[in-house]
């Protein structure tokens, strides 16, 4: 059977909440995925959404583009953060910072990078995830339709611990 778990108010603790879970399911037993109604998404197509909400967001005003190759890069919380370069999954702070690794990867897609001197912290910006509006509001169920929210309403964990289970979820998932 599979079990799920709300992430909700991961930000917190991030290395404590997945200890937690670590416990509970054993390692290798659960999976992130979307859910989007009854459908299961891949972890990669949720986050793939969450980073087109950026592309979008910045195809709107070619300045923003500007300004961020104006910098030299971007975080959230502390320099840290530049470390996961364009990797969602690579989160090494207690904190997940997803927006600038959207960023940067939004900069490969328009062919452009960095060239400044300044590293930029776009938390409170308008290139945070609390501010950037999500394109497909009506996937995200609360009534905030930032690209945080897309996370936060639509990001789960499913636990998988038997064969049978994760079989199944690689049926009904859409990569």
């Amino acid at each position: 059977m599979l079990n799920f778990i709300n992430p909700f108010g991961i930000d917190r603790d991030r290395e404590d909440f997945l200890r937690s879970v670590n416990r509970k399911a054993g390692k290798g037993n659960w999976f992130w995925v979307f859910k989007v109604g009854k459908q299961l998404f891949a972890y990669e197509l949720g986050m793939q959404l969450y980073e087109d909400a950026y592309w979008l967001f910045l195809r709107q005003d070619i300045n923003r583009v500007k300004e961020l190759v104006a910098k030299l890069d971007v975080f959230v919380y502390n320099r840290h953060d530049l470390d996961s370069g364009l990797d969602y999954r690579k989160q090494t702070q207690p904190g997940e910072h997803y927006n600038d690794i959207a960023l940067r990867r939004c900069m490969r897609r328009f062919g452009v990078w960095f060239k400044g001197k300044d590293i930029f912290d776009v938390s409170r910006t308008q290139y945070d995830d609390k501010v950037v509006p999500f394109h497909l509001p009506h996937l995200i169920a609360s009534p905030d339709k930032s690209a945080k929210s897309w996370i936060e309403s639509n990001r789960l964990i499913v636990i998988a611990k038997e064969v049978e289970d994760k079989c199944k979820l690689a049926e009904i998932l859409v990569k």
